[in-house]
């Protein structure tokens, strides 16, 4: 019976493993992720694997010969407990392959969140609670916002991931 496993890959190779393994005719799943990175200062989006340095392989647990993952450039070997090499659930797998957009990839970049002065809400940290006017991004995971603290308007930078719609 076919099963899938999480297999353990060098560092920054993952790729690299994914095309060779494909190559010996293994089936393979490198879940990829759209994400915004600043180059040179500028918002960007690339793909990257949603799970540095791992992988999915559908393995046969009886008829296929699991030797030659082994040797595999890129890849360290299968995950596992002691002796034990545990299953991926085809739940994770089927949930993992329904995110995908169209270009294969699960979409976190986004596109960019907020307008100037829209009205947010600050929902974690010493703020919470409070509502603000979104200012800007500051950088990959902070945002710059307006607040008014006893009757001024103060900017503070907050992560990203503290701030929702108002």
């Amino acid at each position: 019976m076919r099963h899938w496993y999480a297999a353990y890959c060098k560092p920054r190779q993952d790729a690299r493993a994914e095309i060779h393994l494909l190559n010996q005719r293994f089936d393979v799943f490198r879940p990829l992720v759209r994400v915004r990175r600043f180059r040179r200062g500028k918002p960007c989006q690339v793909k990257e694997s949603m799970f540095p340095r791992y992988l999915f392989i559908q393995l046969d647990d009886l008829d296929e010969n699991w030797g030659p993952i082994r040797s595999t450039r890129g890849i360290s070997g299968l995950v596992h407990w002691g002796d034990h090499v545990p299953v991926v659930p085809d739940r994770v797998i089927q949930r993992l392959y329904g995110d995908l957009a169209e270009d294969g990839c699960v979409d976190l970049a986004g596109t960019d969140d907020y307008k100037l002065n829209e009205r947010i809400r600050i929902t974690a940290g010493p703020f919470a609670g409070y509502e603000a006017l979104y200012q800007a991004r500051s950088s990959e995971e902070r945002v710059i916002v307006l607040l008014e603290i006893m009757q001024r308007d103060q900017r503070l930078v907050l992560p990203g991931d503290s701030i929702a719609r108002a």
